[in-house]
Parts: C-alpha cells; sequence; structure tokens
C-alpha cells in the first residue's frame, strides 16, 4: 500500500497560494461603498481559506482511515 497524499497536498497549496495573495490586505477604515465591496470580498476569500483548511483536514483523515484499515485485522482473526 502506497499513502497517496496528492489530493490534500494540493488542497494545501492551493490554501497557502491564496493566504499569500490575501495577506497584508489593506483594510478601509471609512464606511464608503468601496469599503464594503471590499470588506465583502475579503470576508469571502476568510471563509474559502477555512474551508480550505477543513478540507485537508478531512482528505488527510480519510487517508488515515483508508490507512488504519487495512493496517488492523478483521474481528476475529488471531493475526
Amino acid at each position: 500500500m502506497k499513502i497517496d497524499l496528492a489530493q490534500a497536498r494540493a488542497t494545501v497549496k492551493e490554501l497557502a497560494e491564496e493566504l499569500e495573495a490575501l495577506d497584508g490586505t489593506e483594510v478601509i477604515p471609512r464606511p464608503s461603498r468601496a469599503a464594503r465591496r471590499q470588506n465583502s470580498h475579503t470576508s469571502r476569500t476568510l471563509l474559502r481559506l477555512a474551508h480550505l483548511g477543513d478540507r485537508a483536514s478531512v482528505e488527510v483523515m480519510g487517508v488515515y482511515h483508508d490507512f488504519k484499515l487495512r493496517d488492523s485485522p478483521p474481528e476475529g482473526s488471531d493475526h
């Protein structure tokens, strides 16, 4: 059995790229139309980043469960 983490790695790469793009974004403090638009975009982006982090975690857990199923002997077996 080979452990395949390609999907999780792709998700983490996407997360890292989007984190880098958002890092250092200036927040417009004034209540203007442009500020609301930017803040809305930033809010949606942060939610997407949280989702990508969760997705990577689920992908790794899927690989873990596959590994444990193959690593554990069937019930009632002496091996």
